[in-house]
């Protein structure tokens, strides 16, 4: 199951956003130049801790789903 292209490209989906999660979130986290243009700093941290939550789940979901597949 994992040399399925399409897992190949589900998985590499999830991690493009968990990467991009981590991404606005260490700005907002260490560089106070990223949060100029943001009023409301606490709602784009939980925003943003939720996709990177949720891509890490979807990633792992599928990868037990795969191992299951292949025995």
């Amino acid at each position: 199951m994992k040399d399925n292209l399409y897992y190949k490209a589900a998985i590499a989906q999830f991690q493009a956003k968990a990467d991009e999660a981590r991404a606005v979130l260490d700005t907002f986290l260490n560089s106070a130049v990223g949060i100029g243009d943001h009023s409301n700093i606490l709602n784009e941290i939980t925003h943003w801790t939720k996709v990177l939550c949720e891509a890490e789940e979807c990633i792992e979901t599928l990868e037990v789903y795969a191992g299951e597949q292949d025995g």
